[in-house]
């Protein structure tokens, strides 16, 4: 959908796309770090990062696609919850 914004200037579609695969490969550091070495404090830290560049991502997204925006936000308020979720779980153990 964003590629066939024939009017939206490369490097805005370069941006978004770098900050996409950004967001995309701290979702999976994330997974490692709280999963697999089970640490979630650092986790906590990761998927901090990790929200905060998939809003970017959202709203890079809705600068060039509205709808692209909207089908980006099911996905932060999940992430959202896992955040909550992870730093809930570092506190309080």
């Amino acid at each position: 959908r964003l590629f066939k914004q024939v009017d939206t200037d490369t490097a805005v579609l370069l941006r978004a796309l770098v900050v996409y695969c950004t967001h995309l490969s701290l979702g999976d550091t994330w997974n490692k770090v709280f999963f697999g070495f089970q640490c979630p404090g650092k986790g906590a830290i990761v998927i901090t990062t990790f929200f905060a560049v998939l809003v970017a991502s959202a709203a890079l997204f809705w600068t060039i696609d509205e709808e692209a925006g909207k089908l980006m936000l099911p996905t932060c308020a999940w992430v959202f919850v896992a955040t909550a979720l992870n730093w809930s779980i570092y506190l309080n153990n």
